[in-house]
């Protein structure tokens, strides 16, 4: 397996996939959402009727809404893990069968933000190849978002800053200096996932250094601003706070790549974990920024 290059694998894929959602329609009054799939995406069946007559979600993923009354059904040796609304998280393991309970009166805020995930998220995560890149040894050590550019903005304060890495060897080690090149923050880690917590950001540049024991050094700057980035009010409704999250971090990401991405996977891992499959998230968030 290689590293995923969005820029080659997106034109190829971009016809056949695109193709593939276009043949079926997602909109609906949303009833709740995937948060992890334990398994293969072509092993979770879903069945929905729409104009009368039956149709099929194929491959769903991570933050595929559900409808009311949709038939939920994973074989083999894979799990689905859902948020439903109402009804909290309910996991449909191998060889059950679950109906997703049916709304009644209008469309809910709710439903409405479920159906801005279908609208807004959804499409890009459809033409994401399933594993989007690779983490583990090797000689392709780098950011996972191309941070080397800069550009990136994030919202000042004292905050918990998580820095995603690919390839290498690990231990990694993560430093982040102010305009002074004083160390405000420093952490080792033998996970591809850093994580630096309480980092004091008052607005200016920061540098960002991350290295392997290979020993091998990445720099990165990013700018602490005072100023919050644009929010999509619709996602407001969702009652997980980690489906909100996700929803939110990546249509920010996708509105505004080269400036809010690294942003966006901070208020992701900011909120309170719930099941979600985030390495999904995470990387439909970076491959805005790498087109």
């Amino acid at each position: 397996m290689v590293k995923y290059e969005p820029s080659k694998t997106l034109a190829a894929l971009g016809v056949a996939i695109g193709l593939c959602w276009a043949g079926t329609a997602h909109a609906c009054d949303g009833a709740g959402v995937i948060v992890r799939i334990d398994g293969q995406p072509q092993d979770v069946l879903i069945t929905r009727t729409e104009a009368g007559a039956p149709s099929v979600v194929s491959r769903p993923r991570v933050l595929e809404v559900v409808c009311q009354n949709d038939v939920i059904k994973a074989v083999g040796a894979t799990s689905i893990v859902l948020s439903i609304d109402g009804a909290g998280t309910v996991r449909v393991d191998r060889n059950l069968v679950y109906r997703v309970p049916a709304r009644s009166g209008a469309p809910s805020v709710i439903g409405n933000a479920y159906r801005s995930i279908n609208e807004q998220v959804m499409p890009d995560m459809k033409r994401m190849p399933w594993n989007v890149r690779l983490k583990g040894p090797g000689d392709d050590f780098g950011f996972a978002l191309p941070l080397e550019a800069g550009g990136q903005q994030v919202r000042d304060g004292a905050r918990s800053l998580l820095v995603r890495l690919v390839g290498g060897t690990a231990p990694y080690k993560v430093e982040i200096r102010n305009a002074q090149g004083q160390v405000v923050a420093s952490q080792v880690s033998s996970d591809h996932e850093v994580k630096l917590a309480n980092v004091p950001l008052t607005p200016g540049a920061y540098k960002i250094t991350a290295s392997d024991s290979g020993p091998r050094s990445l720099d990165a700057t990013i700018t602490a601003v005072d100023t919050a980035p644009p929010a999509e009010a619709e996602f407001a409704g969702l009652s997980d706070q980690e489906i909100r999250a996700a929803a939110a971090a990546s249509e920010l990401a996708r509105t505004a790549p080269g400036a809010w991405s690294f942003e966006a996977e901070q208020q992701l891992a900011a909120a309170p974990a719930n099941g979600l499959d985030r390495d999904k998230v995470y990387e439909l968030i970076e491959s805005y920024s790498a087109d």
